[in-house]
């Protein structure tokens, strides 16, 4: 078995290491963040990692004549969020199973995304494409609202506006992020939407899609920042009944999504916010879920999904698992912006009850910014337990263990 991965992603890699017989993976990733990221030595602790290509995929055709150089690939992934896209074009040219072409591209846009989907008939609040500070204004006339980029990742640019707040500040804000390393380094197209404000629960589904049918679902709390800029600060699997109602709710919504979309083979993370008796849609990728929310559905099923996936790219059957066995959480550390002297508490936050990993981001000597996006984070701590209310307990008391000390 051969695995196009395009992207680097480090836990796929490692839920692939684990896997025997092994899976050889091919990972083509753009040179210059290959080297920007320094991953030749992340890379190096993977046996599952056969080689390495470069190509150009971010918004570029580029990587096509590399794919066509390869042989004997029996499945493509795409890694990253830019990489949606990229991979779904290698496997139709490959005549390999993926999302299909034109599921990927409307799951890449966040404004095709909400069109496609309330055109079917799903739950949608108010949106419109933007491209200055006057038209947020003109769409939210005073009203609470969301300014984002539709075709970034990672919370990046995404700004919460209460009722008459400062839209020229969000705009600058939403159209001047910057991710650094994250983007290959040449001129990128972007857009930019705005929508009506939903309140209420956060969660995520997390579904494997074979020939458009949803074979798994697992729904995940989430938890964000307060204020304009909801970062991630913890997920909790699988949902606790409070957050999610109705289980077969979620299920109902997830396949009403693989149908708008025209989703055909491959993994799916939907955001949602629950909102009186209904379920708002707030974004979809095609690709594994960030924040090792896979990690947590490993643990709390006794699975993994990542390997389910691979196989489910080859074209092969899978029997996924039905229901959890316990459940898991994960809690974000965060701090301050400043020069981090040290940080401290790690081994205290290891012994904690039922904390599987302690994993930190940051190190002694880093500058940290004001938490905007999951780049801002310091660390996490994931942790077990028998109900998620127990599992998320244990690993926000954990993650209060750490503590970053300013210089």
């Amino acid at each position: 078995m051969r695995l196009l991965l395009i992207g680097y992603n480090d836990g796929v890699l490692a839920a692939l290491d684990r896997v025997q017989p092994a899976i050889g993976v091919v990972v083509l990733e753009e040179q210059d963040l290959w080297e920007s990221k320094g991953l030749a030595t992340k890379a190096s602790r993977h046996p599952c990692l056969a080689d390495v290509v470069f190509g150009r995929y971010q918004q570029d055709d580029q990587f096509l004549d590399v794919v066509m150089g390869l042989d004997g690939i029996d499945a493509v992934a795409p890694g990253l969020e830019y990489a949606v896209t990229a991979a779904a074009r290698a496997a139709d040219l490959l005549a390999l199973p993926g999302a299909g072409r034109a599921a990927a591209q409307i799951l890449r846009d966040k404004i095709s995304l909400r069109q496609v989907t309330s055109g079917a008939g799903m739950p949608s609040p108010g949106f419109r494409e933007i491209g200055s500070a006057a038209d947020i204004a003109d769409f939210a006339r005073g009203r609470p609202c969301v300014v984002k980029p539709a075709n970034r990742q990672a919370s990046l640019g995404v700004v919460l506006l209460d009722a008459g707040a400062d839209v020229a500040a969000a705009w600058r804000e939403c159209s001047q992020a910057d991710e650094g390393n994250q983007v290959a380094k040449r001129p990128m197209t972007w857009r930019y939407l705005v929508e009506d404000r939903l309140y209420g629960p956060e969660l995520s589904t997390e579904c494997l899609v074979a020939d458009g049918r949803v074979v798994f679902v697992n729904v995940t709390a989430k938890r964000t920042a307060a204020g304009p800029h909801p970062v991630e600060l913890g997920h909790v699997v699988p949902a606790p009944a409070a957050d999610c109602g109705d289980l077969a709710s979620w299920r109902q919504a997830a396949e009403q999504l693989v149908r708008a979309v025209g989703f055909d083979t491959g993994i799916l993370h939907a955001e949602w916010v629950r909102a009186g008796d209904k379920i708002f849609l707030i974004e979809c990728a095609g690709r594994p879920p960030g924040d090792k929310i896979l990690d947590l559905i490993d643990l709390a099923y006794g699975t993994n999904l990542t390997e389910l996936w691979v196989w489910l790219l080859a074209g092969r059957e899978i029997r996924p698992p039905v229901e959890p066995a316990g459940a898991a959480a994960i809690r974000f550390v965060t701090a301050e912006p400043g020069l981090i002297d040290t940080i401290e508490g790690v081994a205290s936050a290891q012994n904690e009850p039922g904390v599987r990993r302690v994993d930190l981001l940051r190190r002694p000597g880093d500058r940290l910014a004001d938490l905007r996006s999951s780049w801002d984070r310091v660390g996490s701590v994931i942790a077990t337990g028998g109900t998620p209310e127990e599992a998320e307990e244990r690993a926000r008391t954990a993650a209060g263990r750490v503590q970053v000390v300013p210089a």
